[in-house]
């Protein structure tokens, strides 16, 4: 007997086929001047050397350095066998680091792509990574969080496991460096995941092995942390969680014990928040929700500025491109796109959208053409075509 694979043919909700119906009208959009490559896109994270090259992480098993300007993608890092959900890099060695469902890390040259070693410690998949230079260690330290709900402290350069932290009950998806509190001595880092907790460790360069949970555990979200990010002049703590909202939390302030908020800032969303990231100069952050919207809000105010619409599938993650005057977002659309953060384009950028919501199409601008008639020429040609129609 022959089946369809037509959808069409199989029973949808409603809102199955209002979402099918709604990709399909922005499909073929070429909104941010996408790059399609190959397989859902996982995760990504610039490249320090280029103002416009990024890294991607992509679901079918590869790590793709992709130039933005040009569109080069050609330049591939092979060897996981499941989907590349992590990335981290040390750039001054010219080191990218590739975390795995396959349970491992990988170790690249940037520029041979040969593959340089390989880290295997964990039970489940390595869900995120975090490079960090070490005056102890040559090649620095590299940190990943597992489905495992472990972290483990590797010798970057060795690929030895010198510490595993428990800690966590659940999947640890997001790690970040403070740069304030840490110093030549001890690194300072936060932990997230699959559950509200964020967790504060102390890792000594001089002896990773007493590296211990330190400080009072954050509990600013309702569930899941998605990312946690130091960004801007300050290097505040910026965190994108699954309860729909981005937050500034204020770590630096005594912790207050009458049950006070510390999110100075709540940008809220109408589904989960996947990543944030703040443009340098500090005017603007800019958010990836599962929406398939970028929205980029104003810092000083927490007022949404403008929206960015673009992808037709869930945006997973962002990177501050282009000397800092532009944000790449990519999607499990497959496609990564850059989006404007100049002051002048974004105000056109919003009129534009007024303009289109209000069902007004902006007619191009007619440039005059200089006549090659004098004055006099004009005025006697338009007497004659006057005087034709009699």
């Amino acid at each position: 007997m022959s089946m369809s694979n037509d959808p069409g043919n199989f029973f949808q909700t409603e809102t199955a086929l209002a979402n099918a119906e709604r990709r399909a009208a922005k499909s073929s959009n070429k909104n941010g001047s996408p790059i399609t490559l190959t397989s859902k896109l996982l995760s990504i994270i610039p490249d320090p050397t280029s103002s416009m090259r990024v890294y991607i992480a992509e679901s079918g098993g590869i790590t793709r350095r992709v130039d933005l300007e040009s569109g080069d993608k050609s330049c591939i890092y092979k060897g996981h066998t499941a989907p590349v959900t992590s990335l981290a890099l040390n750039a001054a060695q010219g080191v990218l680091f590739t975390g795995s469902w396959d349970k491992t890390i990988n170790a690249y040259s940037t520029e041979t792509r040969q593959k340089l070693r390989t880290f295997v410690g964990h039970s489940d998949f390595v869900k995120s990574l975090l490079f960090v230079p070490s005056p102890k260690h040559e090649g620095g330290l590299l940190i990943s969080g597992s489905s495992d709900a472990s972290i483990i402290i590797w010798g970057a350069g060795t690929g030895q496991r010198l510490n595993t932290l428990k800690g966590h009950n659940r999947a640890v998806g997001a790690l970040a460096i403070d740069p304030v509190a840490s110093d030549s001595e001890t690194a300072i880092i936060y932990s997230g995941g699959s559950e509200r907790d964020i967790k504060r460790w102390e890792i000594p360069y001089a002896n990773v092995g007493a590296a211990t949970e330190s400080g009072e555990t954050i509990m600013e979200h309702d569930t899941s942390v998605n990312m946690i990010r130091f960004q801007g002049e300050d290097a505040d703590m910026w965190t994108a969680s699954v309860d729909n909202t981005a937050r500034r939390i204020d770590i630096r302030t005594e912790v207050k014990k009458n049950g006070t908020s510390r999110s100075d800032t709540v940008l809220k969303h109408p589904d989960y928040v996947n990543d944030v990231v703040v443009e340098p100069r500090g005017r603007w952050v800019i958010t990836a929700c599962r929406d398939e919207e970028v929205r980029v809000w104003d810092i000083s105010t927490g007022e949404l500025y403008h929206v960015y619409d673009g992808h037709i599938e869930e945006i997973t993650g962002l990177a501050i491109i282009g000397k800092g005057e532009m944000v790449a977002s990519i999607s499990i659309d497959n496609t990564v796109r850059k989006w404007s953060l100049r002051p002048a384009d974004l105000t056109k950028a919003v009129e534009e959208k007024k303009l289109q919501e209000q069902g007004i199409k902006k007619e191009p601008v007619q440039e005059k053409k200089e006549s090659l008639l004098t004055e006099e020429e004009e005025r006697e040609l338009a007497e004659l075509m006057d005087d034709s129609d009699d």
